[in-house]
């Protein structure tokens, strides 16, 4: 008896052990690859709540100056990880929440602001300078590497700013100024660049005066904008480098800047009754993916992708270009479909990875237009037979197995070992996941192999679920159904638990598969039509009513109706305190009519008619991928 025991247990651990160990190594693995990424994307700078706070909680700062520089007219960072800090419709949310403190405050830039003289680069200063004016900067200085460009281009950006460019007095040009005087409150701020010379040592007779004796306004508080050659007179300095916050010896306070607009500097300051400066409250905001966007200039960011794409692609360089089968002229990109014909389990595991989902990444963040982002996220981007920005039906969305082992036309006309790429060479992964996109990528890449491990068994709907929270945020899942549909039933009896386990981190979409008669009579009960008849598009429709009328009942009204199609509705009604004759009134009248209208449009443009269809994030799916599930589809 003991010695069956003794077997029974050592049965059970050898049955056991495997499956917990290696999900064991897993966890590791993935804490692994997020320790490495971590320390490899630091985030510098406060969080705005920090900041805000800061500034509420405290004696009311005389004013404050909010600042950047070294911007290089940088658009906003590409959006690859969460970490990144910067970007215009960041710093403009920014801007409008400290604002909203209602403290005195004012915006400069400390120069470095034009990047490159060509068309493109032209316009993304002007995209950025319209930005700055909507922000409505007070000034912005111009530093030597700006007035290098020649007037022509100058006067082409001043035309587009609102407010006014900053140069020393000695380069001469007449759409330039060498400082600016701002009435804050009951202060006034000086901002200058370059020499500190006799016009500085005017603006500091301001000392000397009450504000109410009739001399023109001068400056309690003189800022330089940039690096002056001399700082006699001057209180404050931002710098356009990064360097930290100092005070000098002759008690001039020194603040620099993150480059490309990486954070918003804030600069709390305190004036005391004689007009000399006291105490300051000096740090740089972070401008992370938790930080708001202004609506505006996100728009604007949007319309410059989208007017520039052409322009922007023949400027980006194409992926894998010194790679054999890229440069094959008789070669082509043929898709992951036409892959899938004879690797369908390849084809299962990569449908559920990051790697798929690549382009629908860039349609939530909106760069879908934006061609270096766009290179990255989907296949043969360039080439005459990729992906083609715009091209919204394509075949070639998502990094594809054409990405990693080259373009396929020959191997599918002729499938040999020598006309395509086995895809082991990691190195490929680097062109895409290079430190500035991927911070910490190069260190775990060995790590990351896995996840590219067509062997690996396909990802059911909880893990992909998981996964695209942990990337997006809120993924969207939708189910095409037919209600009658005995495979559509079943996917609905695993896939509606799931929903409900996961509530509000995910937005489900219940969309049903039917059409509108092209000609109706008056003798027809409906004007629709679908697969199983009337009483399929009568319980489609009174499905979309109580998931109208009862959002937190309608998911178990449906799991019920599902067992019970060959009763009466109301029993599954009545059992999940729904109100039947509300319901049936409801049913009756046209608005339900144009609900049902306006739900079935979506699989008619998508051309859905299978039941079930699953999509996740706007990529489609088989139910027995996701749930290991079989069945027949209704069609």
């Amino acid at each position: 008896m003991k010695r069956a025991v003794l077997v029974l247990i050592l049965l059970t651990v050898a049955v056991t052990l495997p499956p917990l160990y290696s999900q064991w190594t897993e966890s590791q693995r993935l804490k692994q690859i997020q320790e490495t990424k971590r320390h490899a994307r630091p985030v510098s700078g406060d969080r705005l709540e920090t900041v805000l706070s800061a500034l509420k909680n405290g004696e009311p700062p005389s004013v404050i100056i909010l600042y950047t520089g070294g911007t290089k007219s940088h658009l906003e960072p590409c959006g690859c990880y969460q970490e990144q800090s910067g970007g215009l419709s960041r710093r403009a949310y920014a801007v409008e929440q400290i604002r909203k403190l209602g403290f005195p405050t004012l915006l400069v830039d400390a120069g470095d602001i034009f990047d490159g003289n060509a068309e493109i680069d032209a316009k993304r200063c002007e995209v950025n300078l319209v930005a700055m004016s909507t922000m409505k900067y007070d000034a912005v200085a111009l530093s030597k590497s700006d007035l290098a460009y020649d007037d022509t281009y100058l006067r082409q950006q001043r035309a587009v700013a609102t407010f006014p460019f900053l140069a020393p007095s000695a380069t001469g040009e007449d759409f330039t100024q060498p400082f600016v005087i701002k009435q804050i409150g009951q202060y006034t701020i000086g901002f200058v660049t370059g020499v500190a010379d006799k016009e500085m040592a005017s603006l500091r007779r301001s000392r000397d005066h009450d504000h109410r004796d009739g001399v023109p306004p001068t400056a309690d508080v003189i800022v330089a904008l940039g690096d002056p050659e001399g700082t006699e007179h001057i209180d404050v300095v931002i710098c356009r480098d990064e360097i930290d916050a100092t005070v000098s010896e002759d008690r001039t306070l020194y603040v620099g800047c993150k480059p490309e607009g990486k954070t918003l500097g804030v600069l709390a300051l305190w004036i005391d009754a004689s007009g000399k400066l006291g105490r300051h409250y000096a740090t740089e905001l972070a401008l992370t993916g938790e930080v708001g966007e202004s609506k505006p200039i996100r728009q604007l960011l949007t319309d410059f992708y989208q007017n520039g794409s052409e322009e922007n692609r023949t400027l980006v360089p194409l992926l894998f270009a010194e790679q054999t089968l890229e440069q094959q002229q008789e070669n082509g990109y043929v898709s992951a479909t036409a892959c899938q014909r004879c690797h369908e389990q390849e084809y299962l595991q990569w449908s559920a990875t990051r790697h798929a989902f690549a382009y629908q990444t860039l349609l939530k963040k909106e760069r879908y237009f934006d061609a270096g982002c766009v290179s990255c996220h989907t296949t043969g981007f360039g080439y005459p037979t990729g992906f083609q920005i715009g091209a919204q039906d394509s075949a070639f969305k998502g990094v594809q197995c054409e990405t990693c082992h080259g373009p396929g036309k020959q191997h599918v006309g002729n499938p040999k070992k020598s006309n395509i790429r086995s895809g082991a060479d990691t190195s490929l992964c680097l062109e895409c996941h290079d430190t500035k996109h991927s911070p910490g990528f190069v260190e775990v890449v060995a790590l990351h192999a896995k996840d590219i491990d067509h062997s690996r068994e396909p990802m059911n709907l909880e893990e992909l679920l998981t996964s695209r929270i942990a990337r997006v945020g809120k993924p969207t899942l939708e189910l095409f159904v037919m209600s009658y549909c005995p495979y559509g039933v079943q996917a609905e009896e695993k896939l509606l638990p799931i929903v409900k386990e996961f509530g509000d981190e995910i937005e489900f979409k219940l969309q049903f598969i039917a059409r509108e008669k092209k000609e109706s009579s008056a003798q027809d009960i409906t004007p629709f039509t679908s697969l199983h008849g009337y009483p399929e598009v009568a319980e489609n429709i009174r499905q979309l009513l109580i998931a109208q009328e009862y959002p937190n009942r309608y998911l178990d009204y449906i799991l019920c109706r599902g067992k019970k199609l060959d009763k009466s509705w109301e029993n599954c009604a009545e059992k999940h305190g729904i109100d039947v004759a509300k319901i049936q009134a409801l049913f009756d009248s046209p608005e339900a009519e144009q609900l049902f209208r306006e739900n079935i449009t979506r699989a008619a443009e998508l051309g859905i008619k299978a039941s079930p269809t699953i999509l996740v994030d706007g990529h489609q799916f088989r139910a027995n991928q996701l749930f290991r599930a079989s069945g027949t589809p209704c069609e």
